[in-house]
């Protein structure tokens, strides 16, 4: 090329680059790319967004239901996706699950739908990754004691093959046949129960199992703590007694209905500690969750038809306990 043909070329580039026109404003805002919202059409779709590290948060699920129910296919192949997947992804298929059990109840509470948990009980406990645990722990919170007996010799199995504590408080809820000799066998490990979750896991199984000694430990730490008015550490100590779920344990806590406690939470409200025992009771009757819904407590009739389902479910009585006068939530002005 002639050095003044190149020299001309040149210039008319740089002035053109360098034109006001072309050079961006820093600070003039610039038309926003937004990315494409992926498309569902099967659950494939959804098993490769996962496998690409994707996360999936809308409500609903097309692709996966027919109507109110979870379409078969669907099923079929998040269930082999749960078996040959990594951890991510198999973490993921679990949370997927819980919103097919959602929409296929609507206003409904606990874990209902069969199909989701056969993935779950199935699949779910396939490998002994996060998954599996996720899967236990969504399980023994949300499904129903009828419920899981329907899959005690496979919960029954796992604690001969990979026990651990979220397996052992699943097995606490279930009571299936035949637990007891092998998380008693268990409990006699060397080390087991160095571990501070797996010992009390594993006294809470045997209490839920029928060790009467270790049961009335945890009946009197709640009656310890309610003597002393220690109304926190009384709640917490509901806890352990919900997850045994023996009758005893059950009325233990039912008793509390009647407590005359206000826990004061300064600066923020004082509430009524009956309110917590709803709260508790709602891990062994995870069904009747409205009924035990805490917020929506209202007026004293409120809390007499949560006592009189205490009344029919445990056998508890309340004779000689008066009923304390109605209180639910006093917020702190600020």
């Amino acid at each position: 090329m002639k050095p003044l043909i190149y020299a001309t070329l040149t210039a008319i580039a740089l002035a053109v680059v360098c034109s006001p026109s072309a050079i961006a404003n820093p600070m003039e805002k610039q038309p926003m790319q937004t990315a494409q919202k992926p498309v569902f059409k099967n659950a494939q779709d959804y098993i490769e967004f996962f496998r690409k590290g994707g996360k999936y948060y809308d409500k609903q699920l097309p692709g996966l239901m027919v109507g109110k129910q979870p379409a078969p296919q669907a099923m079929k192949a998040l269930g082999e996706s749960l078996l040959t997947d990594n951890d991510d992804v198999r973490d993921k298929i679990i949370y997927l699950l819980m919103r097919i059990d959602i929409l296929s109840h609507p206003g409904a509470t606990g874990l209902r739908t069969p199909e989701v948990i056969d993935l779950m009980v199935g699949p779910g406990f396939a490998k002994g990754d996060s998954a599996r645990s996720i899967a236990m722990d969504l399980l023994r919170k949300g499904a129903t004691p009828a419920t899981l007996s329907r899959y005690g010799d496979i919960f029954l199995k796992e604690l001969k093959g990979e026990p651990d504590g979220i397996l052992l408080l699943l097995v606490a809820k279930t009571k299936p046949k035949g637990a007891w000799e092998e998380v008693d066998r268990l409990s006699r490990l060397p080390g087991w129960n160095s571990i501070p979750d797996n010992g009390e896991a594993m006294r809470i199984a045997r209490a839920a199992l029928g060790d009467t000694k270790i049961e009335d430990e945890y009946i009197a730490d709640a009656k310890q703590k309610e003597d002393a008015g220690d109304m926190y550490g009384l709640a917490n100590a509901l806890d352990p007694l919900v997850w045994i779920g023996t009758p005893r344990s059950l009325q233990a806590v039912c008793l509390r209905m009647r407590s005359p406690f206000i826990m004061d939470m300064p600066g923020v409200e004082q509430r009524s500690f009956r309110l917590s025992v709803m709260d508790a009771l709602k891990y062994a009757f995870p069904e009747e969750a409205n009924l035990l819904n805490s917020n929506s407590v209202m007026k004293d009739e409120d809390y007499i038809r949560v006592e009189q389902f205490c009344m029919k479910a445990t056998g508890v009585r309340y004779d000689g306990i008066p009923r304390p006068p109605f209180f639910t939530t006093l917020g702190y002005p600020r």
